[in-house]
């Protein structure tokens, strides 16, 4: 097997986990936007037959699942390829996503004690993959 070989492969690895990543926080942090618009749509939570047929049909709520059932099968594939201890924490990404689409999608109000918290975030992932390098 050549050098060249060796090269295309890692990079064609790094790359699918990077997509598989990508993946993952899209569908995790549209599926949580999904679930927020559909509730504020839907309204009082009466859990009788004639909500639960309003859930059943709200398109919100079936983009939802479909965006959890997608990140599901995504998580699983990343999964096969890192540790738990890694990925999951990697996972937070999604907080910082869903915090950005609430606040560009939605117009919700971030303060500035969650801005703190997304660089917290995005430290504790660096923190994390560096060590992973090492």
């Amino acid at each position: 097997m050549s050098t060249q070989n060796v090269n295309v492969g890692w990079l064609h690895e790094r790359l699918g986990t990077v997509v598989l990543w990508a993946l993952l926080i899209c569908t995790e942090s549209a599926g949580q936007l999904f679930t927020k618009v559909a509730g504020d749509q839907l309204g009082q939570m009466d859990f009788n037959w004639r909500w639960l047929v309003e859930v059943a049909h709200n398109p919100g709520i079936l983009a939802a699942i479909a965006c959890y059932i997608g990140a599901f099968f995504v998580w699983m594939l990343i999964l096969r390829r890192s540790s738990l201890s890694l990925a999951f924490p990697l996972s937070s990404l999604v907080f910082v996503v869903v915090l950005l689409g609430s606040w560009l999608g939605l117009g919700e109000h971030i303060s500035l004690l969650h801005w703190v918290g997304v660089a917290v975030i995005i430290g504790g992932i660096a923190l994390l993959a560096e060590g992973e390098e090492n």
